[in-house]
């Protein structure tokens, strides 16, 4: 485990450390290809969902809506109230059923949908300590919710997990009304790791 930040004593503030074979890494770049191309042709990936959509700059992108916003409010005079939420520890935090219906649920061939559950049932994680004398190291534990850094299909997995909770929130009628135009923010979300 890598520290991130804080006290060295917590273990929340340690990031794993995620090794994959390289055939690994490439196998689920492809398939994270061609669900992006899915969404993209199905118009399924919400445009709120700033996290795995090509060209954006995430977090950059929601921050300049979030400004513009606040600008235009300045101007006319309006009350405004902005919450953020930080989903911390995001990525660890989802449910592999929750990831594997989120897939189906989005019309992902069904394929893909076994490749992600079966490669998601043979994560594990062991604890590895070094020390002078000698290598300690726990046994393997599955893995049953969470998704991995350094696998490129799982920030797509994490964004199709939110897109029923994006929809929710579209549905929910309530947002800023732009001046001059008709559309309305009602939301707008991205992550960071």
């Amino acid at each position: 485990m890598i520290p991130k930040s804080g006290d060295s004593k917590e273990v929340r503030n340690y990031r794993h450390i995620t090794c994959l074979t390289t055939i690994y890494k490439t196998l689920p770049g492809i398939i994270a290809k061609r669900i992006s191309t899915h969404l993209e042709e199905q118009s399924l990936l919400p445009a709120e969902q700033k996290g795995c959509q090509p060209g954006s700059e995430g977090c950059q992108d929601q921050l300049m809506i979030s400004k513009a916003i606040y600008e235009d409010c300045r101007r006319r005079n309006k009350n405004l109230i902005i919450v953020w939420i930080d989903y911390q520890k995001a990525f660890d935090s989802v449910p592999h059923s929750w990831v594997e219906k989120s897939i189906e649920l989005v019309g992902v061939n069904s394929k893909i949908v076994r490749f992600c559950k079966l490669s998601m049932e043979k994560w594990n994680k062991r604890l590895i300590l070094k020390t002078k004398q000698e290598v300690m190291q726990s046994q393997p534990n599955q893995v049953r919710r969470r998704i991995f850094q350094g696998d490129s299909l799982s920030p797509l997995r994490f964004c199709i997990a939110l897109i029923p909770l994006t929809h929710k929130l579209n549905r929910a009628d309530c947002g800023y009304q732009v001046h001059g135009t008709e559309r309305k923010i009602r939301h707008h979300c991205t992550w960071v790791i």
